[in-house]
């Protein structure tokens, strides 16, 4: 049972804390040898070395301690997969943006192909890569970068991902808000989720259409490069995709989506459209559900907004 101790391994380190709080000093960090650092990477390295079943060397002889590195490395090495098991690594992309920024240890599907838990080091409630404790989170897809089998264990049944990366129907993750937030800047009406479903196909075909190309609905590497090309002057300002338990004017994301349903189940007038982008209209509809709720109404969804909404942070 490899993977089964990987994960009680990850377990037992719950709620440990680096000492001083900010210094990013840990055991972990002592044991890796570079302590005083971001960890996070670090602890997922530590935990499958206690496991018995170390890294390759990836930045050092211990693991990794640079997310975009070890994603660099186990792309090369035909270790990303679309159908991940418990004990495989995540990387997270917060902001869609391409850049690896933060990673855990896949533990199951909370909903299947939309969010899962993962242990991760050097997190916290309102700081997802930063905060200083292990914990066990909950995660929505549209975050995830990458999927990884490490190839650490044996007999395993592992499905890589598919070299040749084409999005369509069924896809998720960062890249698929990366691509919904594209298509959102060129004045499209679009849900930023992460989740590849009917709407984002239409709206693919719309485009292609509009292109004169043939509406396939499918996104190859050769259709991102039109709609990069469509952007080099954005018809709106860059939006900040965010998933965490802090959201303001601006942000984009599956979280966004989260809290526009909150507020329309609360009665927000007019009702708002879910589409993950916090609008102006947004942001007045926090406003008067804050004052209603006795809240600083600074338009600002914090830890006591997503409590008074009685709604989970994505």
């Amino acid at each position: 049972m490899s993977r089964l101790t990987v994960l009680t391994i990850a377990e037992a380190e719950n709620g440990t804390c680096e000492t001083p709080t900010h210094s990013n000093k840990t055991k972990y960090g002592a044991w890796y040898g570079l302590n005083g650092v971001p960890w996070c990477a670090i602890f997922v390295s530590w935990v499958f070395d206690r496991a018995g079943y170390p890294l390759n060397h990836i930045d050092t002889s211990r693991g990794f301690q640079y997310c975009h590195s070890a994603y660099n490395y186990w792309k090369a090495n035909n270790c990303l997969t679309e159908a991940p098991q418990p004990a495989d690594i995540v990387i997270f992309d917060w902001n869609g943006d391409g850049t690896c920024d933060h990673t855990g240890i896949f533990v199951k599907w909370v909903d299947a192909g939309k969010t899962f838990m993962c242990w991760e080091g050097n997190t916290a409630l309102g700081n997802d890569d930063n905060g200083g404790r292990v914990m066990l989170r909950t995660r929505h897809t549209g975050s995830v970068k990458a999927f990884v089998n490490p190839g650490v264990f044996s007999n395993d049944a592992f499905r890589p991902q598919s070299p040749i990366m084409i999005y369509k129907r069924g896809s998720r993750g960062a890249d698929v808000v990366r691509l919904q937030k594209m298509l959102y800047d060129l004045g499209y009406s679009i849900t930023v989720d992460g989740d590849y479903g009917i709407k984002t196909e239409r709206t693919v075909k719309n485009f292609q259409k509009e292109q004169g190309l043939m509406a396939t609905g499918i996104v190859s590497q050769e259709l991102l490069g039109v709609m990069e090309a469509k952007l080099t002057r954005p018809r709106v300002a860059d939006k900040r995709i965010i998933n965490g338990a802090f959201l303001r004017k601006g942000d984009c994301g599956p979280a966004v989506v989260a809290l526009q349903r909150a507020l329309n189940k609360r009665g927000a007038h007019p009702m708002l459209s879910e589409d993950g982008v916090f609008d102006p209209d947004t942001n007045e509809a926090l406003k008067v559900f804050q004052k209603k709720s006795k809240l600083i109404a600074d338009g600002i969804a914090g830890p006591q907004t997503w409590g008074a909404l009685g709604a989970k942070v994505v």
